[in-house]
């Protein structure tokens, strides 16, 4: 049966009917697809559009295709998209009455509902999974809360923090990752059914009601808008993307500090691999991997901005291609997450080694300058005063640990011989207490502020999954599992 394109009086060419099926592509949106035609029906019925033995054979049959597609007894492969799929399946079921279903809608408003619904659920996941790295990172810097080590610029030796500030400063990263997932949400989640093709419906629909069988809490409010409108991706996918490089930077730091060039970590043995050919190798798969498929997560959103930038109103055909960059990217970003989260899990420091590294690269340098400002001289010349003892020491192979009191009375009058304590790498985190800055204390505030976020967030997305699984769940009682997935 041929269910879309009524004026036409042939069969599509096979070529054409290859190249326009997605059934393969949203497949994967089963669930939601049922499920909101499932909530239509209800609001058909409700409207007096649909009788309630008509409604009621709908409902059985789409709980019937339901259990059908998650247990894969269906071949998508003859259907054009999942839309055709459910409702040619409906048909075989229940007979004529299938033909009531599509009242009031249109693929062009069905395909953003399917697709608002998976997102959603979606960035919870992506959500979860963020909470999950950020306990890894606050865990780890809490294993290690006194931990000194070189911090960098331009990848050059710079000034000595706390590794426990490195690792919350990655968790601010992805604290603000988690936050534009949730400030995203508002956006995603709202009902477009009942646009139908493009300019609503004469039939006395009721979209409010929908909205709460599917627990929107709001409605859309331009039709045109509803069929066209694919920013909700764009923006959630971008926001993925960013989380992605984020991910980029963390796992290059790792693949970094695992090299002999530093040697500041070990990686469990479990999240390593070897070479085929050199019995030697222990290499940092995981994290090169995450690094790259950060790619990925980027060309999928640029995808989906060039899909879009040429689009006139209201539905093209072009949108169809919206799906595939959605679902790699959130997938990507999703295991990405995952894998990240349980490599921070299995990472040691080599304390012995990072202490080496303090003694390299003068990194108390500016503690020294600074001290010189307290005693009145300007930082300009405090920084040039410094800069002329440590090219001295440069050049003699010395470090500031072997600073003596003839070197300081060789450069300058201003130094003092209690300047010698300010070349200590600990003495200098402690001395960082500006707010935000490295010092133990301020690292505490920072993991404190980071445990309550987390707990915050977890709270959310636990009543977020709780209400929504309730509406799936009082019309599918018993596919719970469908919704996990």
């Amino acid at each position: 049966m041929r269910l879309w394109g009524s004026r036409m009086k042939k069969e599509p060419d096979e070529e054409v009917t290859s190249f326009t099926t997605s059934v393969m592509d949203d497949y994967v949106l089963y669930p939601f697809d049922v499920w909101g035609s499932a909530a239509h029906c209800m609001m058909l019925e409700r409207v007096g559009l649909l009788e309630g033995t008509e409604s009621a054979a709908i409902l059985e049959g789409l709980r019937t295709i339901m259990r059908e597609l998650t247990e894969g007894t269906i071949d998508p492969s003859s259907h054009e998209d999942i839309h055709s799929l459910v409702e040619s399946r409906l048909h075989e079921l229940i007979g004529e009455t299938a033909g009531k279903l599509h009242a009031g809608r249109s693929r062009n408003d069905q395909i953003v509902l399917d697709e608002r619904l998976f997102l959603r659920e979606a960035m919870v996941t992506v959500g979860h999974e963020i909470t999950t790295l950020l306990h890894a990172l606050l865990d780890k810097a809490v294993t290690y809360p006194k931990l000194v080590m070189p911090g960098y610029t331009h990848l050059q030796p710079a000034q000595p923090v706390l590794f426990s500030h490195h690792m919350m400063a990655y968790f601010a990263m992805f604290r603000r990752d988690a936050e534009r997932l949730r400030d995203a949400l508002p956006r995603v989640n709202i009902l477009p059914l009942g646009a139908a093709a493009l300019a609503g419906t004469n039939l006395p629909i009721d979209r409010a009601e929908t909205a709460r069988f599917l627990a929107f809490p709001t409605v859309q409010g331009n039709s045109m808008d509803i069929v066209a409108d694919r920013d909700f991706i764009l923006e959630v996918v971008g926001h993925c993307a960013l989380a992605a490089l984020h991910l980029s930077r963390l796992a290059e730091e790792i693949v970094l500090w695992v090299s002999p060039g530093f040697g500041f970590l070990e990686i469990d043995d479990a999240f390593t691999t070897g070479s085929s050919i050199m019995p030697q190798k222990k290499n940092p798969d995981v994290a090169e991997l995450i690094r790259g498929k950060s790619g990925e997560s980027v060309s999928g959103w640029l995808s989906l901005a060039v899909t879009l930038k040429g689009l006139p109103l209201t539905y093209n055909r072009d949108l169809q291609q919206d799906k595939a960059p959605m679902f790699r990217v959130m997938r990507e970003v999703t295991d990405s997450l995952h894998l990240a989260a349980r490599l921070v899990d299995h990472i040691t420091l080599r304390e012995d080694t990072i202490a080496r590294a303090l003694q390299e690269g003068f990194l108390t340098a500016t503690d020294i300058a600074e001290y010189l400002v307290e005693q009145g001289i300007p930082f300009r010349k405090a920084h040039s005063l410094v800069g002329a003892l440590v090219r001295d020491l440069a050049s003699q192979g010395r470090t500031l640990a072997e600073l003596r009191k003839e070197d300081l009375a060789s450069v300058s009058e201003g130094f003092y011989e209690d300047i010698l304590v300010f070349s200590d790498p600990a003495q200098s985190v402690e001395r960082k207490r500006s707010y935000g800055g490295t010092a133990p204390g301020e690292v505490a505030r920072q993991v404190q502020e980071g445990r309550m976020f987390i707990e915050r967030e977890e709270e959310r997305f636990a009543e977020l999954r709780l209400q929504w699984k309730k509406s799936f769940m009082k019309i599918f009682p018993g596919e719970e599992d469908v919704m996990r997935g």
